[in-house]
């Protein structure tokens, strides 16, 4: 390689890292974890049409910022904030309808994800526009990672959401992360099928004596019974991981 582009790639690279160490750093909520962060130049786009007569439509830029993947929300955070725009965040079952943009101009060019949202409450968007669509603009790549991952923890709380509904266990969604669910080994005679029954009874006998105690006018417990939480996550990712084969089955 010549001596000056080798001169000014590393220029190039030095600058990058400088950039990298100013970049914001999430500070998870209680019970949150952080799953993705982008790399590289990503900027935000928030929109949304007139909701009601009298009130504009609603527009937000920011051209250089951070976007996190946690086992709860997306949040972007600006590397250089201002009054009007601190950051942005949205619960990940408040999206839907998301989808990646190719490139154009022959392939050329940056990457958008986009994707219709519910802003939080203290999402820093007007309480006026209660669905915005949001685009990150990957300049530097990582699109396909971001969308990866974001289908997945999304798959995932969606299972949750459903069991914590069918059990009346909200905390059950605290529990759920990225990591690979763990390979279940059927006991001796038995099968993964009768697993995932079995742990599913044990939650659905322990919910059926709760009820059995409010009828009787008993006291409910203010605390579940002893390894509650752990058998219902388990039963999750049994049942998220059955699910996932069937869904793969069909598609063969």
């Amino acid at each position: 390689m010549d001596y000056g582009l080798h001169q000014q790639h590393q220029g190039i690279l030095r600058q990058m890292a400088m950039e990298d160490d100013d970049l914001p750093e999430l500070e998870p909520l209680p019970h949150e974890r952080i799953l993705h962060q982008t790399k590289g130049r990503i900027s935000l786009d928030i929109s949304a049409p007139s909701p009601s007569r009298g009130v504009p439509p609603y527009s937000l830029r920011c051209d250089r910022g951070v976007a996190y993947i946690t086992n709860k929300r997306l949040v972007f955070l600006p590397v250089q904030p201002t009054e009007q725009f601190k950051s942005f965040s949205t619960i990940i079952l408040k999206t839907e309808n998301s989808h990646v943009v190719g490139a154009s101009w022959g392939g050329f060019g940056a990457n958008f994800w986009d994707a219709e949202v519910k802003p939080e409450a203290d999402g820093n968007i007007p309480s006026d526009y209660t669905r915005v669509n949001m685009r990150l603009t990957f300049n530097d790549g990582g699109h396909s990672d971001w969308a990866l991952r974001y289908e997945e923890i999304r798959g995932r709380l969606l299972h949750a959401a459903s069991v914590a509904r069918e059990t009346g266990n909200t905390q059950i969604l605290n529990s759920v992360t990225d990591e690979q669910l763990p390979e279940y080994s059927p006991r001796e005679g038995g099968s993964r099928q009768s697993q995932v029954i079995a742990s599913q009874a044990q939650i659905e006998q322990q919910a059926d004596e709760a009820a059995l105690a409010r009828e009787q006018g008993q006291a409910a417990p203010d605390e579940p019974p002893p390894d509650y939480d752990e058998a219902q996550a388990q039963a999750i990712a049994m049942r998220f991981d059955e699910r996932a084969r069937e869904d793969a089955e069909r598609g063969q």
